[in-house]
């Protein structure tokens, strides 16, 4: 193999070819023989001799070619002359005695599969340089890379020669190797050209899109192909052209955020700006971007317009400047939620802004993402037998509900959700029933790192007769709150306090029948004993839509749960209390029929990602007889993350340290995990503690 020439050898390359070049758009022109001309529109065209033309048209294409090149081209318009590859080195000569003129800017050289195909074009072409005076290096060389044999080589084959302006991808003559499928064949070899042309310092050019009818089409492909690295793409229409144009130049929005990056840092320092760090890497980045931007624009010059004016186009940076200064504005006030640290007390009272009224729609949606196996949530006759009047609406519905709702008033600003504790149902809640929050803070403390701070609240529910139903204490993750030592706390001997008081002292809501009616039909439980550790076979994801969904269900404004366009598809974080009902509804069939149920504790331990899939397995703690026909299950449930539990679960020794059942922190969990289980280290998504209500089992369990 021919030693490859170094990538500093593009240094050679006239200005005039590599970096005038616009190849935001590279137009294949069909000329017309008989007045042969081509559109005014700055930007470069393709005139083709190659498989676009037929063999009898070659001639008198040719001639075109030479005819348009012979008289002055239009303002800021560059040609370029797809020739015949050297698997026809009879018609590549022809192509070449008859279009080689200083106006052309260079060739495409398609079908290349070999180093020693472009060192032979190069010497071609330096030999026709000669022949018209002009100066070495004139006639640039663009690769069109069409053929699997030419990734054996591709780094070779573009730094074979000095001309080397661009690389091009043609996808349609690729598939034709691949007469059934090939599409991911195909999506590989598209990705590699950018890496390459990156490598060397040329730009990359995608594949026509054939489908001139979907422009919509063709704006998505152009972001596409841009985001894996290409600076331009082939246009096969005249509508393609401008749509390319807006695509692969930077936007104003791109100019903007480099010349406020550039402004705000150093070239040798790191530096915070919108709570991200950047320094060098960024700020070359952002130079490039708006050398670009100057080039695009500087090149344009003066653009024919369809009535036969001109405008002059300015370069896009001083155009924003300009707009700026003459054109009236004024900076938008942005709305800010959340509890504000620097006022908040212990005693400080929050209210949700939102209040819900509950209907029927509200328990089909939840069962729809949330399985339950218990008979007291799905079946009228299964409720009536516990001298319920209705079924009674799902706990962890509530429990989200009493979390959600206070997310706008208070947890907007959180970092994390530690965790909860005691959180139960204290009265009925019944379809018809409007509920809203309320917050109140119970606790204030910076960490002994003194980096963050900690704040305890209860969360309450209450219906609209003002009687609390459900009620919760959460402990969540705050920045570090200065001068938070010495803050006085609230009185809270008045009357506002009162329900928050009742719900700290009250039970759980008992249901209203106290022994099990054993003349009706109630469904069996599954028996379960002290200390066994159950894997639950289910395992199933959160998605996209669902977690969207959900989140406007039980009105969740946190951002971090939905703000796509801040946080980026692969940013969004599914909320704990979905993530905790999901497992618990996991875990329902193992433990039906439960009746009633109270969370103890619950604490996160891993974040979890839309289609994350989720599992469980659960350690039965305690096991006590109610002797109505009921029994409490004390249980332990580990929320797991991606992980097969039959497949992967079965057979394996679970450390009984961590089911609790106290809190432990989640390094804790990885600890013991890293030393005594590995295949759940990073794995474990919650862990919660619940004592569970059902109906007393009998007889063996018939669980394997």
């Amino acid at each position: 193999m021919t030693q490859p020439l170094p990538s500093s050898a593009h240094a050679n390359v006239p200005a005039s070819v590599e970096s005038e070049l616009d190849l935001r758009n590279v137009y294949f022109y069909k000329l017309n023989h008989d007045r042969p001309a081509i559109p005014p529109r700055p930007g470069t065209v393709i005139l083709d001799l190659e498989d676009g033309v037929c063999t009898c048209d070659k001639a008198p294409r040719r001639r075109a070619i030479r005819e348009v090149l012979d008289k002055p081209l239009p303002h800021g318009v560059s040609v370029l002359v797809r020739c015949h590859g050297l698997d026809d080195a009879g018609g590549m000569l022809l192509d070449l005695d008859a279009v080689s003129h200083p106006a052309l800017r260079g060739f495409i050289l398609p079908m290349v599969s070999r180093v020693d195909e472009v060192e032979s074009f190069d010497q071609l072409l330096t030999e026709k340089e000669r022949e018209l005076g002009l100066q070495r290096g004139h006639f640039a060389i663009h690769l069109l890379i069409e053929i699997p044999e030419a990734y054996l080589d591709l780094a070779d084959l573009a730094r074979a020669s000095s001309r080397v302006a661009s690389i091009m991808f043609g996808r349609e003559d690729f598939m034709s190797r691949f007469p059934k499928g090939g599409n991911q064949a195909a999506h590989l070899a598209e990705a590699q050209i950018p890496l390459i042309a990156a490598a060397i310092g040329v730009p990359a050019i995608a594949s026509p899109y054939c489908a001139v009818a979907d422009p919509k089409g063709f704006v998505r492909y152009c972001q596409r192909t841009r985001d894996l690295g290409y600076s331009g793409t082939f246009t096969v229409h005249p509508s393609q052209r401008p749509a390319a144009d807006d695509a692969f130049a930077p936007s104003a929005l791109d100019i903007q955020s480099a010349q406020t990056l550039i402004q705000g840092t150093s070239e040798s320092q790191l530096v915070r700006m919108n709570g991200c760090l950047v320094g060098p890497p960024m700020r070359r980045r952002a130079e490039a971007l708006l050398h670009e931007s100057d080039r695009h624009s500087s090149s344009a010059g003066q653009e024919s317009t369809p009535g036969g004016a001109t405008t002059i186009d300015h370069p896009a940076s001083e155009g924003i400047r300009t707009a700026q200064a003459t054109v009236p504005s004024r900076k938008g006030r942005l709305p800010t939620y959340g509890v504000d640290t620097s006022t908040t007390q212990v005693g400080s009272i929050l209210e949700s802004p939102h209040a819900y009224t509950l209907d029927e729609g509200w328990r089909a949606k939840w069962f729809a993402h949330f399985p339950t196996s218990d008979a007291v949530l799905t079946s009228e006759p299964a409720a009536q037998a516990f001298g319920f009047d209705e079924r009674p609406l799902p706990f962890s519905l509530l429990l989200n509900l009493c979390l959600c709702l206070s997310v706008e008033p208070f947890s907007q600003t959180c970092r994390f959700h530690l965790g909860l504790r005691d959180a139960r149902q204290i009265a009925p809640v019944r379809m018809g029933d409007t509920v809203r929050a309320r917050i109140r803070v119970e606790a204030l403390r910076n960490t002994s790192a003194g980096d963050a701070a900690v704040i305890v609240t209860t969360h309450i529910l209450e219906n609209q007769h003002g009687e609390v139903v459900f009620a919760l204490t959460k402990d969540s993750y705050y920045a570090a709150i200065p001068g938070l030592e010495g803050r006085a706390e609230l009185d809270r001997t008045g009357a506002e306090h009162v329900a928050f008081d009742t719900a700290l002292t009250a039970q759980a809501h008992s249901g209203a029948g106290a022994r099990v009616d054993n003349g009706a039909y109630l469904p069996s439980s599954i028996p379960v004993s002290a200390g066994e550790v159950i894997l639950h076979p289910a395992v199933r994801p959160i998605g996209w839509s669902e977690n969207l969904e959900l989140t406007t269900l039980v009105r969740n404004t946190h951002p971090i749960h939905f703000d796509a366009q801040r946080y980026g598809r692969k940013g969004i974080v599914v909320c704990g209390g979905f993530v905790q009902a999901l497992v618990q509804g996991l875990a329902s069939p193992e433990f039906r029929q439960v009746i009633e149920e109270r969370l103890i504790h619950s604490f996160h331990a891993g974040t979890v990602m839309p289609e994350d899939r989720l599992g469980a397995l659960s350690r039965v703690l305690e096991v006590r007889d109610l002797g109505d026909g009921t029994e409490e299950v004390v249980v332990s449930t580990l929320g797991l993350i991606n992980v097969d539990v039959e497949q992967e679960l079965v057979g394996v020794a679970i450390p009984d340290a961590l089911f609790g059942p106290e809190p432990v922190k989640p390094a804790t969990l990885r600890a013991l995990c890293t030393a005594h289980c590995p295949v759940l280290e990073n794995r474990i998504a919650l862990r919660a503690v619940r004592v569970l209500r059902r109906i007393r089992a009998e007889g063996q369990s018939y669980m394997h």
